[in-house]
C-alpha cells in the first residue's frame, strides 16, 4: 500500500471518528488493532509479505559436521505467529501493534528491515555476523484497507 494510500485512510476513517466520542473512539480503534493484528498473524503464518508476495525461503542449517539439522524452506516466525506475542495499544488518538517483549521485537525488527546481526563468535572471539532478507511482517494490505472501511461502517451504523 503506497504512503498516500494510507494519508487518505487516515483521513476518511479519522473523519468519520471525529463525530465520536472518545471511548467509542478508542473502541473502534481497539476493535480495529485487533483485526489487523488477526490479519497480519495470518500473513506471518503463512509466510507472506503485506503485498502477497511470499517471504524468501529459510536457508537450511547444518551442524559442525556437515549434516543437515533443518532443511530448507520450512515454516519461520513460530512465536510471533501468536497473539500473545503482540499487544494492541488503542486509544481514542490511535492504535498501535508492537511486539510484547524485547527478544521478540529484535526478531521482528531483524526481519521486517533485513539487518545485519551477530549470530555467534569463532573461537578466536571474531563475531560472525549474517544478513538477514527482509520479509515484511507487519503491514497493511489492499484486504486490511477493506477491513479498517468495514469497522468505519459499523460504528456508524451499528446494526
Amino acid at each position: 500500500m503506497a504512503d498516500e494510500d494510507l494519508g487518505r485512510l487516515d483521513e476518511w476513517f479519522g473523519r468519520i471518528l471525529h463525530g465520536l466520542s472518545p471511548a467509542e473512539r478508542k473502541r473502534a480503534a481497539m476493535k480495529l488493532g485487533q483485526a489487523l493484528r488477526r490479519a497480519n498473524l495470518k500473513r506471518i503464518s503463512s509466510n507472506t509479505n503485506p503485498d502477497g508476495t511470499p517471504f524468501e525461503p529459510r536457508k537450511a542449517r547444518y551442524d559442525r559436521k556437515g549434516r543437515l539439522r533443518m532443511k530448507a524452506g520450512a515454516k519461520m516466525f513460530r512465536g510471533l505467529r501468536m497473539a500473545k506475542q503482540w499487544k494492541i495499544d488503542a486509544d481514542q488518538d490511535g492504535v498501535e501493534i508492537a511486539p510484547v517483549s524485547p527478544v521478540a521485537a529484535r526478531m521482528g525488527r531483524v526481519s521486517q528491515f533485513g539487518e545485519t546481526i551477530t549470530v555467534g563468535r569463532l573461537r578466536s572471539g571474531k563475531r560472525i555476523r549474517a544478513r538477514y532478507p527482509e520479509r515484511r511482517l507487519l503491514g497493511l494490505s489492499a484486504e486490511d484497507e477493506d477491513l479498517a472501511m468495514l469497522i468505519a461502517a459499523e460504528m456508524i451504523e451499528p446494526d
